[in-house]
C-alpha cells in the first residue's frame, strides 16, 4: 500500500519508454474516442510515466496521461478515478480524471485535467499556511473505505515493517541509529488507536501539490487516495527534504491537533521508516543524506 514501492525491475524501463506510451495512449484514444497525441514527458513519480498530451482537435488544449508499468496496479486506479469524482464533489482541489482503463499491454493508465502550477520547494510558514486548510479539507471526507491507511499503519506498526527495519538497521552505523529514534519515537506514546474517517492522500508531498499566484491549485498524484487519518498525510508533509523550522513546527503542530501527538508520531515512524527504506533500494546514494534530518525530526517529535 505505501505509494513508492519498490518498482518492478523488470519493467522499470518502459516507463519513460515513449514506444510505450504510444501504445498506451492509442488504446486510450480508441477506448474512449479521444484523439490525444503526446507533446512532451514530464518529471513524474518514480512508478509512472507521466506524459503532457495535446488534443487533436484543439492543439491549445492539454492533458496529462499517467500509466503505471506495474499491471497488478490496475484495481487501485481504476478505484481511484471514482475516488477523484467524489473528492472533487466535495470541493478538494485535485484536478479531474477525464478517462481511465488499462490498455492491451495490460498497463493501467487514467488521463486528467492539466492544471498549470509548480511545486514549492521548501516548507516555509508561508507553504504550510497555504497547506494546512487544504488538509483540514480532507476531513471526514471518507471517499473510499475499502482502502485504509490507518489499518494499512496499523498493520505494519504490528510487524509488517519489521524486514524494512531489519534492512535499515544493518545498512550502516547511520542507519541503526535512525532505527532506534524511529523505535524511540513508537515505543514512547505506547498503544494508540488510529482514527478513521477522513481522506487520506498517502504521498503528500510537495512535489504533489502545484500553487499558482502564492495559492494551492491543485493536489496531483492521488492514486493512492483512501481512508484514514490525515495525520498521515501531516506525517509525511514532515519528512520533506527542505524544510524551514518554523514551517515545520507549524504543520506539526497542526497534524497533532488532528488526534494527539501519539497519533501523528506514530504515523511519522512508518512514513518516515518506509522513506528511507525507498532511498535504500532505489536510490542509496542519497541515504546518508536525508537520514540525519529524519532522526532529528524523530526525536523533536519526542519533545
Amino acid at each position: 500500500m505505501p505509494s513508492h514501492d519498490t518498482p518492478e525491475q523488470s519493467l522499470t524501463p518502459e516507463r519513460t519508454d515513449p514506444e510505450v506510451a504510444r501504445l498506451v495512449l492509442a488504446d486510450a484514444n480508441r477506448t474512449h474516442g479521444t484523439t490525444y497525441h503526446l507533446a512532451k514527458p514530464l518529471s513524474g513519480g518514480f512508478q509512472s510515466g507521466t506524459w503532457l498530451l495535446r488534443n487533436g482537435r484543439n492543439d491549445d488544449a492539454a492533458a496529462i496521461l499517467k500509466w503505471s508499468p506495474h499491471r497488478t496496479s490496475a484495481p487501485l486506479i481504476l478505484r481511484a478515478g471514482h475516488a477523484v469524482e467524489r473528492a472533487r464533489a466535495a470541493g478538494y482541489p485535485t484536478p479531474a480524471w477525464l478517462a481511465t482503463g488499462v490498455a492491451e499491454l495490460g498497463l493501467p493508465y487514467h488521463i486528467q485535467q492539466y492544471v498549470p502550477g509548480s511545486s514549492p520547494r521548501r516548507l516555509t510558514v508561508e507553504v504550510a499556511e497555504r497547506l494546512i486548510p487544504v488538509l483540514e479539507q480532507q476531513r471526514g471526507l471518507d471517499i473510499d473505505p475499502q482502502h485504509c491507511w490507518s489499518k494499512y499503519t496499523r498493520d505494519q506498526l504490528a510487524g509488517g515493517w519489521d524486514h524494512a527495519r531489519k534492512a535499515m538497521a544493518g545498512s550502516s552505523a547511520q542507519g541503526a541509529g535512525f532505527v532506534a529514534s524511529i523505535d524511540a519515537l513508537f515505543t514512547s506514546f505506547g498503544q494508540v488507536e488510529l482514527p478513521t474517517g477522513d481522506l487520506v492522500h498517502g504521498d503528500f508531498r510537495l512535489q504533489n501539490t502545484l500553487f499558482r499566484s502564492e495559492r494551492v491549485v491543485a493536489v496531483i498524484d492521488i492514486e493512492a487516495f483512501g481512508s484514514g487519518t490525515r495525520a498521515y498525510d501531516y506525517a509525511t508533509l514532515l519528512t520533506v527534504d527542505d524544510v524551514d523550522p518554523a514551517g515545520w513546527e507549524l504543520t506539526r503542530l497542526a497534524g497533532e491537533q488532528v488526534a494527539g501527538p501519539g497519533v501523528l508520531a506514530h504515523c511519522f515512524a512508518l512514513v518516515a521508516l518506509e522513506l528511507a527504506d525507498f532511498v535504500r533500494q532505489c536510490v542509496p546514494g542519497r541515504l546518508p543524506v536525508i537520514l540525519g534530518p529524519l532522526r532529528d525530526r524523530a526525536e523533536a517529535l519526542l519533545r
